[in-house]
C-alpha cells in the first residue's frame, strides 16, 4: 500500500511539474527559502552541537543524572528550538542508551512542536495582525504539553525493564573526527528535512493549482498536508471568526501536518522508535488541545 502510494505522489509531482513548471519552480523556490531563512539557520549550530555532544560520550561519561540530563535537553531544546530537535533529540538520546523507549517516545511526540519564533512570528502576524493571542497560545502548544510530558514520564519510571539498549563503558573523548563528524551530520540531518519541505510544498500547491478551491474544506485538508501553505490560505478565508481561524490554527500546529510526520518519520526511524506511536500521539494531543481551545472560546 505505502509503494502504491508513493509511486502515485512521485507519478503525479512528475506530471504537474512538466506541464506546469512555473509553478514547480515557485512552490520549489518557497519551500527552499522557508527552509534557508527560518530552519537552517535556527537549527544547524543546535544540530551540529548536539551531535558533538553525543558522540563525544559526554553525557554517558557522567556517573549519574545522565537520563534525567536527557530529558531536560530534550524538553527545554525542544520548546526553545523547536519541531524537528524534539524528535531528534529523543531519537539519539535513545539510541545511546540515554533514554528508555518509553521516554523517548513520550518526548517525541510532546517535546516536537513548532517553535515560538514561527508561531509567534510567522503564524499569529499572518492570521490575526490586530489581535493579541500569544498568552493562549503558549498555554495550549507549550505549557500544556509540557505538563503532559512531565506526568506521563512520572508515570513511566515506574516500567524501565526491557526498554533501554545495552550501555556499554564510555568515557569522554573530543578531537576533530568527531567535530568534522557532526558537521556533517548537522548538513545532512537539514537537508533532509529540507527536501521534505521542498517536495511537500510542491505537492500543496499543484493541488491548490488543479483544484483552485479556497473552501473550508480545502484549506483543512491543505494545512494538514503542508503547514505554511495552509496557514497562508486560512489567512484568506474571510467566512470565519477569528476564534474559528484560531481553533483550525491550533488544531494545524499541534498536528504538524503530513510534511513534519514524513520529516519526523525520517529522523526517528533510524533509532528504532515506533513511527505508528508517533502519528497517533500527534492526532491525540492534536484533539485534545482542540477541545481545550473550543472550551476557552465557547464557554
Amino acid at each position: 500500500m505505502k509503494k502504491v502510494l508513493f509511486s502515485f505522489i512521485f507519478t503525479f509531482l512528475v506530471i504537474c511539474s512538466l506541464l506546469y513548471p512555473e509553478v514547480a519552480f515557485e512552490a520549489s523556490k518557497q519551500g527552499i527559502l522557508t527552509w534557508f531563512h527560518q530552519i537552517f539557520p535556527a537549527l544547524f549550530s543546535f544540530t551540529v552541537l548536539s551531535r558533538i555532544l553525543l558522540q563525544s560520550k559526554f553525557m554517558e561519561s557522567l556517573k549519574s543524572g545522565s537520563n534525567l540530563l536527557a530529558i531536560l535537553l530534550t524538553l527545554i531544546c525542544g520548546f526553545i528550538f523547536g519541531f524537528p530537535i524534539g524528535a531528534k533529540l529523543s531519537a539519539d538520546f535513545y539510541s545511546h542508551s540515554l533514554l528508555t523507549k518509553r521516554q523517548a517516545v513520550i518526548l517525541c511526540i510532546t517535546a516536537n512542536n513548532f517553535s515560538t519564533m514561527y508561531v509567534c512570528g510567522y503564524v499569529l502576524p499572518t492570521l490575526f495582525p490586530n489581535a493579541d493571542y500569544k498568552t493562549t497560545t503558549y498555554i495550549l502548544l507549550y505549557l500544556i504539553p509540557l505538563f503532559l510530558s512531565v506526568v506521563l514520564l512520572i508515570f513511566s519510571r515506574t516500567n524501565k525493564t526491557g526498554q533501554t539498549q545495552k550501555k556499554s563503558a564510555s568515557r569522554f573523548q573530543l578531537d576533530m573526527q568527531i567535530i568534522d563528524a557532526g558537521i556533517i551530520s548537522g548538513f545532512e540531518s537539514l537537508i533532509k528535512i529540507c527536501g521534505y519541505i521542498v517536495m511537500f510544498s510542491l505537492l500543496s500547491q499543484m493541488i491548490f493549482h488543479l483544484w483552485q478551491n479556497t473552501s473550508l474544506g480545502s484549506v483543512i485538508l491543505l494545512g494538514n498536508l503542508e503547514i505554511t501553505n495552509g496557514i497562508s490560505l486560512l489567512s484568506r478565508l474571510g467566512t470565519l471568526s477569528e476564534e474559528q481561524k484560531y481553533m483550525i490554527a491550533i488544531q494545524l500546529l499541534s498536528f504538524g501536518g503530513i510534511s513534519g510526520l514524513a520529516q519526523t518519520a525520517s529522523i526517528i526511524k533510524p533509532s528504532g522508535l515506533s513511527v505508528k506511536t508517533y502519528i497517533k500521539g500527534k492526532i491525540l494531543l492534536s484533539f485534545l488541545l482542540l477541545i481545550l481551545c473550543f472550551y476557552i472560546y465557547n464557554r
